[in-house]
């Protein structure tokens, strides 16, 4: 199997997103860039920062001198923080004590506007833990929450409560003498984003629509997944394919193996999806761990003849629509050892 990501198409989205919000962004390259492979991804997009989930995903990018955000820091890796000058994005009491004690330089808070995943949840708790970074010497370089819906009744209640925190922390600020920290929020948000300093924006930068931000934007998805035919066949009525077989010949009919099963991120829950070989859509009939089986009224496709998985007209969305998930959790699912990967510069 071969994914084929064109980097070009990433700085053009996320260069789109730029122009028509106005705002400075966060590049969100944690797992490692949504599939698309972090290292490359920072090397052709020059962003603010750019975001990480966890502390190992942040060292290669700071080696490449980047600015990294961890969104999901982990106690245990706090060392790391200042070994590698990362930015924690700090939202628990024991974190502002790891940081405190490790001596980091700076960090930023996360607040719990209603998502009710990672954050401090009240102003009061914000204030008190700039407090105590401030007086160990932490400087808060930004403030941030993560909207849980792009519905305007939600964010516009979200944005109340994060305004609380971020009024709180640079108050705790200004008694300091310190600097105002910024502040920035997801990009789904966009429409009601405009006080904010900076977006942080994900699956947008690769290519798919995730809300206000992008609307009305023409985004390019930057993922092309393909494969091979590595066998054709004729069924016959009755015979079957697959485990338990799952797919049961009502006539004659062409079949083929092509390579590339679940073991490669082609979900079970594929069954019945197309796939595009020669300018056709062919329906998935059976999903192995290392190869699918698709079904042809014809048979004039060769043993080595290309099959598009994922591309314009069989995307990341279409496949999500039909696995009852999100493009977010297709995209990954081609990050694998065994698949080639080529990038486009």
């Amino acid at each position: 199997m071969r994914a084929e990501i064109d980097l070009r198409a990433i700085r053009e989205n996320f260069s789109q997103v730029a122009r028509s919000t106005g705002k400075t962004l966060i590049l969100m390259v944690k797992a490692d860039a949504y599939g698309h492979g972090a290292l490359r991804v920072a090397r052709a997009v020059q962003a603010a920062y750019y975001g990480v989930a966890t502390e190992a995903e942040g060292i290669p990018l700071r080696e490449l001198g980047k600015e990294v955000l961890v969104t999901a820091p982990s106690l245990f890796n706090a060392g790391l923080w200042k070994r590698y000058d990362m930015i924690p994005m700090i939202g628990d009491r024991t974190l502002v004590e790891a940081a405190a004690k490790t001596g980091i330089k700076r960090c930023h808070l996360a607040v719990n506007s209603g998502m009710n995943r990672l954050g401090f949840s009240s102003a009061k708790e914000c204030y008190a833990a700039a407090k105590n970074l401030l007086s160990a010497g932490v400087r808060i370089e930004g403030v941030a929450t993560h909207y849980k819906e792009d519905a305007d009744e939600n964010v516009q209640g979200q944005n109340r409560a994060f305004d609380r925190a971020v009024d709180a922390v640079r108050k705790a600020c200004a008694e300091e003498e310190i600097a105002l920290p910024f502040a920035h929020v997801t990009g789904s948000g966009a429409l009601y984003a405009g006080k904010y300093d900076m977006l942080r924006i994900g699956l947008a930068a690769y290519g798919y629509h995730t809300g206000y931000a992008t609307a009305g934007l023409s985004l390019r998805p930057a993922m092309r997944v393909t494969s091979t035919i590595i066998k054709r066949k004729i069924l016959r009525k009755s015979e079957t394919l697959g485990y338990e077989g799952i797919y049961r010949a009502r006539g004659e009919i062409g079949a083929y193996t092509v390579l590339g099963g679940y073991g490669d991120g082609i979900a079970r829950s594929e069954v019945g999806r197309c796939v595009i070989a020669a300018g056709r859509r062919l329906r998935i009939a059976a999903v192995c761990m290392d190869s699918f089986e698709m079904i042809s009224d014809r048979i004039d496709l060769a043993v080595g003849s290309r099959v598009i998985i994922l591309s314009k007209g069989v995307d990341a969305a279409y496949i999500a629509a039909h696995r009852a998930t999100i493009p977010y959790e297709v995209l990954l699912g081609y990050d694998v050892p065994r698949a080639e990967r080529v990038y486009v510069e």
